[in-house]
């Protein structure tokens, strides 16, 4: 039976607050809850998905009829205009029915991403558990989407940061591949802007802290997976490039191999002194008092940012399993499991 653990926060990681409204139980398939938000606040009246967009069909139809009419003085002046060139009736009328299913289509083009969010959002209710994700939207039934991490085969994630003024804009999106063929099994994605979100309860920063608490999660579950591979079989294997399965880095208690098709180097903690990594790029460094700071480096290819599975795994693997000197990130998308 699934049950909110009783250190159980917001996906921010601070108590829950008074305002948010969870509107659905977690599903047992995620095991203890973690963390909970809701893009519903107390006293909300939200409209459900399908009341949505029917009223966004709605208005979309209206707006494409309003500016098919409104159209229809200019392309009227204009046919005139060609009969007095003497274009022939026949021609000039299909002309005119076309200019008015095109500004007619137009007219709906722009008003559909207006309308969609003038009915909007969908009220959602997110849960992050020990051993997966779900969302329920909404409606009548509840409609939910749930995610059991040992039916995932690697989570995927784009993160793209773009100046705006004087801030910044950040697209994130997530996405936990399911085991069978290339469908997604579970989605987080969406847009902030400004200062990073880091707490409180504003409808408009849940997606962002779904993401980051639910990647967190996703990470503890592949670690104490991890860390039941060294024990049975000494150690585990993580693809460093998904395009060359050559590059790939096999990490045990205190040791690391690193594989680029024939070449094969072998490092342990005691003899790394930094460590740096970049997607599925690892490079070492071993400091030498007598030959300098960078008297011995390597450096081995891999996958670039946004292009390897389960990417912000690989650095906590080298830190936890390895042991090795692996920079710690501040909090936020990309960062490994804390302490519940």
């Amino acid at each position: 039976m699934t049950r909110i653990a009783p250190r159980a926060t917001s996906h921010a990681g601070d108590r829950l607050a008074d305002g948010m409204r969870v509107f659905a139980l977690p599903p047992p398939e995620i095991g203890d809850v973690r963390s909970v938000g809701s893009t519903m606040q107390a006293g909300e009246k939200p409209v459900t998905l399908s009341l949505r967009a029917l009223r966004t069909s709605v208005l979309v139809a209206f707006s494409a009829v309003a500016v098919g009419v409104v159209s229809l003085v200019p392309i009227g002046m204009l046919v005139w205009l060609l009969r007095q060139l003497g274009v022939g009736a026949p021609l000039t009328e299909a002309i005119a029915a076309a200019l008015t299913v095109v500004a007619a289509a137009v007219g709906a083009w722009f008003a559909a991403p207006i309308a969609w969010e003038v009915n909007g959002p969908v009220a959602s209710c997110t849960y992050v558990g020990k051993d997966g994700l779900a969302r329920h939207t909404w409606g009548d039934p509840l409609p939910r989407v749930v995610l059991r991490f040992e039916d995932a085969r690697a989570l995927v994630k784009v993160v793209r940061t773009r100046q705006k003024g004087d801030s910044n804009r950040v697209e994130f999106d997530l996405r936990w591949m399911g085991r069978r063929g290339a469908f997604v099994a579970f989605r987080i994605h969406g847009v902030y802007e400004g200062e990073r979100p880091t707490a409180g309860a504003r409808p408009e920063h849940q997606e962002y802290l779904f993401a980051v608490a639910a990647e967190r999660a996703w990470n503890e579950w592949l670690l104490r997976k991890a860390r039941e591979d060294v024990e049975s079989h000494g150690a585990l294997e993580i693809g460093r490039d998904a395009r060359d399965l050559s590059r790939r880095a096999r990490i045990g208690r205190e040791f690391i191999e690193l594989f680029d098709g024939e070449r094969v180097e072998r490092w342990s903690a005691i003899e790394v002194d930094e460590i740096h990594v970049k997607g599925g790029t690892v490079v070492i460094r071993r400091i030498d008092p007598m030959r300098g700071k960078r008297s011995i480096e390597r450096r081995y290819p891999g996958s670039a940012p946004g292009a390897m599975d389960n990417e912000s795994f690989f650095p906590l693997a080298l830190r936890e399993i390895a042991g090795l000197p692996v920079e710690q990130h501040e909090s936020g998308l990309g960062e490994g499991p804390r302490a519940w």
